[in-house]
């Protein structure tokens, strides 16, 4: 009779544990930036590098922020890319979605992982 029971409390057991997941570490996302930093985007790129500690799904833009911290969104770079884990780079020429040169500034790389956000800066420039 008992062994019929031992199912049912072990999923009782699990359903009050929170098994720890990737989201819950902070070395998800390492080694995240933009490389060169600063760039002349008539003239070169840049890349937003980082490395997986584990094999994911996510997201990676190119963003603005204005002084009262509201975000635009300036350029898509990946939409629900499955990477493996390892090194990673996704090339940016400092254009908009809408096939422009972004006007000069600073500019933040975005990573997002299911509600984790990952963030680096480079500043656009023009000679």
């Amino acid at each position: 009779m008992h062994s019929r029971l031992c199912p049912v409390i072990i999923v009782a057991l699990l359903s009050s544990c929170s098994l720890p997941s990737t989201l819950d570490d902070p070395e998800l996302v390492s080694s995240f930036r933009f490389s060169p930093s600063a760039f002349d985007s008539f003239k070169s790129n840049t890349e937003l590098r980082y490395t997986l500690k584990d094999p994911t799904t996510l997201n990676a833009f190119v963003i603005s922020r204005d002084s009262t911290g509201k975000e635009y969104l300036v350029k898509t770079l990946a939409v629900n890319a499955a990477e493996s884990k390892g090194s990673h780079a996704h090339t940016w020429l400092g254009d908009t979605d809408d096939g422009y040169f972004a006007p000069p500034g600073l500019y933040i790389g975005l990573i997002k992982i299911q509600e984790r956000r990952f963030e680096s800066t480079v500043l656009v420039f023009h000679y």
